[in-house]
């Protein structure tokens, strides 16, 4: 039991025998005979309503953060502050697998994602495990991401399939919110990388300097010899670099890396906010000791991760672009990059979460608008909210006579694509790679990648 609880403190309630025990889990769905139950509270659902459905399961063990009715022949531990706590139990059962890899982390408002795909070939696919908001992957291995960033136990567990399968690096999204709770405590960090800081999760994180403190604790983070890579033309980041220092970027400023480092080179990336994020991700590279050549090399051949400007492509002849776009400051980005290379009309298709900040709504709307000839807003992952108040403060936002208001968001879609002509390009934003929309805690199969492919089609007059 010591060696478990090393470095926490832990009150044993009951010792019925020193167990082996199996694997360490917070999902008693995924308990097997010999193991030890975390009982994890979550905003929503309480691991200590489950206690029994894991002894029945075959827990032998149950980690506590408050007290309950004991069983007989189960060790019960309690741990206050569990969920910050977790990581570090997690490291000492399974060995500290994560100090036997390099980790890298990003944080920021947006980018976060396409840097961890572009780090990930700058480095070499056969050495990293990636964890972010489309997917996590361990050599040929994906696995679902419900989080941006996992439950700690997830990312041990990541961490030890990757020592396993020979990997020498972990490159990951670190969310505030992760970081806020404790999701990454048991982690040092060889690198962390910051890109921007605009409104969002304000409904979380109250204001922006609680949003800040958040994302600042990944820099605390740091080993002795790790180094931040930072975005010097955001002033958040401008704030981290005079504090922890580093290597900085920036296409305003004199920094590290420059557009310069960017010039002569044929990139296959779109947009301003892409360039940020190819100094980022060769900033890291450089950090991590990676051959500049190879950098260079690289740079010229990485593509944006999937559900970022991916293009619908049906043989028609207007451009149709799904983008994860999902804040004022990333919707702006994109349609910015859009208006540098556009032939024709720009028609925007976005909505707003629900249950989330509900003050960018109009501020997202003023942005649609501006930089598109007609906007259709709709419903994005309404959730347990009522998806025509949503749509009522996003309308809100609207100044001009361009916009249409549909709640479904496959007709949204649809009379999008039916409305574009020869030369327009249709953006499709909010949701990305997400291939679901989430309807009150349901989620239902919703890809608008898909939906697009069957609006263009049936717009070519098939079926």
């Amino acid at each position: 039991m010591d060696k478990i609880f090393c470095g926490v403190e832990v009150q044993p309630l009951q010792i019925s025998k020193e167990i082996k025990y199996g694997e360490i889990e917070y999902d008693s769905r995924k308990i097997k005979e010999g193991d030890l139950f975390a009982a994890l509270e979550g905003a929503v659902v309480d691991g200590h309503d489950y206690i029994d459905t894991a002894i029945e399961k075959g827990a032998k063990g149950i980690i506590v953060s408050k007290k309950v009715p004991m069983r007989e022949g189960i060790n019960y531990y309690l741990v206050e502050n569990l969920r910050e706590n977790l990581g570090i139990i997690a490291s000492n059962f399974y060995g500290a697998p994560e100090k036997k890899l390099k980790i890298v982390g990003i944080t920021g408002t947006n980018g976060k994602t396409t840097i961890t795909y572009m780090l990930e070939s700058i480095i070499g696919e056969d050495k990293v495990a990636r964890i972010g908001t489309v997917e996590y992957k361990v050599g040929k291995e994906i696995i679902p991401a419900p989080n941006t960033t996992p439950e700690s136990i997830d990312i041990i567990k990541i961490c030890k399939k990757a020592v396993e399968a020979g990997l020498e690096y972990l490159v990951m999204e670190v969310s505030s919110h992760a970081l806020k709770i404790g999701r990454v405590k048991m982690l040092d960090f060889d690198c962390a990388v910051f890109t921007n800081l605009t409104p969002e999760h304000l409904d979380f994180h109250h204001n922006m300097e609680e949003y800040y403190s958040a994302k600042e604790i990944l820099f605390k983070k740091l080993k002795k010899d790790g180094k931040a890579v930072i975005n010097i033309d955001d002033i958040y980041g401008e704030r981290l670099y005079k504090t922890y220092g580093g290597l900085s970027y920036s296409l305003e400023k004199n920094a590290d890396l420059t557009q310069k480092d960017l010039e002569g080179k044929k990139l296959r990336v779109l947009g301003k906010y892409n360039l940020y994020n190819l100094l980022g991700a060769m900033g890291a590279g450089k950090v991590l000791g990676i051959d500049h050549d190879k950098i260079i090399d690289t740079i010229e051949h990485v593509h944006t991760a999937p559900g970022r400007f991916e293009p619908v492509k049906g043989d028609q002849d207007f451009l149709v672009v799904v983008d994860y776009a999902h804040t004022g400051d990333a919707l702006e980005n994109i349609l910015k990059s859009i208006n540098e290379i556009k032939k024709g009309r720009v028609i925007t298709v976005f909505g707003c979460g629900g249950d989330r900040d509900n003050s960018k709504r109009p501020v997202m709307a003023k942005i649609a608008e501006k930089y598109s000839d007609i906007v259709v807003a709709t419903s994005d992952n309404p959730r347990t909210e009522d998806p025509e108040k949503i749509l009522s403060e996003v309308v809100n936002g609207f100044e001009k006579n361009n916009h249409i208001v549909e709640i479904d968001r496959k007709k949204a879609i649809f009379k999008a694509i039916e409305l574009a002509k020869k030369d327009d390009t249709v953006l499709i934003a909010g949701k990305g790679h997400e291939n679901y929309q989430i309807l009150g805690r349901t989620k239902i199969h919703f890809d608008d990648r898909e939906v697009a492919r069957e609006a263009i089609l049936k717009k070519k007059g098939g079926k």
